[in-house]
């Protein structure tokens, strides 16, 4: 009897403890599969990099940021299953960098004379920020003007230098086809100097930029450059069920956890009433 005994404990206990393992870790993959990810901002060459945690899969990135496993893989030249270490710099993807594109009358060219006069005229330089829902470095229809961020623009000979701030509304009420401040959501600003120029925009508390934040360019007398800038809420919950779950691999282990469940319970009651018997 005491055979028995220590023969059904023996087959109990194993069964018991590898059910609770395979039920503990399903449990872990289901936690793990929810997180959330800011968005980072692209670097000065367009690059969008992620900064590889403790624990991180090529797996767990693709929930976190939507980049596929192969895309990481041709991307970040990674062998074929996906390694990766702790601090590890992934590359995302890449952005074409922001540039100012000049739009409105170009200064004429004169002829010069026997006693040329330097012309120093001004130019106009407009801001927008649009709230870039999908992500893609453009406004698109249903993405609102955002207010409430700063703009700065300075000369680098350290002569000008200016800062307003962004508003924002429903593209639909403002009329286009003026760049003034009261009929558009375009801030301007009026009669900058020639000369060479850094343009920086900071956005409002609780968004990160889809686009570049800084712009040099180059103001000439008469221009009127319009550039826009984009930005998103700053976290994005994932929801989805990893690839694992939705193919079953999941239900399967905890069928499997289950049987040894109940096999152990069967195991312990047929010794209970064995014991009873005797």
């Amino acid at each position: 009897m005491k055979k028995r005994l220590i023969l059904i404990l023996i087959l109990t206990i194993p069964l018991m403890a590898a059910a609770l393992h395979i039920l503990g870790g399903q449990s872990n993959l289901v936690v793990q599969a929810q997180a959330s990810f800011q968005t980072p901002t692209p670097n000065a060459d367009g690059q969008i990099i992620y900064t590889v945690q403790d624990g991180d899969t090529c797996t767990r990135i693709f929930l976190l940021t939507g980049v596929t496993i192969d895309q990481l893989i041709t991307l970040n030249n990674l062998d074929a299953e996906c390694t990766l270490y702790p601090s590890q710099n992934l590359i995302l993807g890449t952005v074409e960098p922001r540039t100012a594109t000049p739009v409105g009358p170009l200064p004429t060219p004169t002829t010069p004379g026997p006693t040329p006069t330097p012309f120093e005229g001004t130019a106009q330089l407009c801001v927008l920020l649009f709230e870039d829902l999908d992500g893609n470095q453009m406004r698109s229809e249903g993405e609102f003007y955002l207010g409430g961020g700063v703009v700065s623009v300075n000369n680098r000979a350290g002569t000008y230098s200016e800062t307003m701030e962004t508003i924002g509304g429903n593209p639909d009420l403002f009329a286009m086809e003026c760049f003034t401040a009261d009929c558009v959501a375009f801030q301007c600003f009026e009669d900058i100097p020639e000369g060479n120029y850094n343009l920086s925009m900071g956005v409002p508390e609780g968004y990160i930029a889809t686009t570049s934040l800084n712009v040099a360019l180059e103001v000439t007398a008469g221009d009127t450059i319009l550039i826009d800038f984009g930005a998103q809420p700053s976290s994005t919950s994932i929801t989805e069920d990893s690839p694992d779950l939705q193919q079953g691999r999941s239900p399967l282990l905890l069928a499997i956890g289950l049987i040894l469940v109940a096999g152990g319970a069967g195991l312990t009651f047929f010794f209970i009433r064995s014991r009873g018997k005797s």
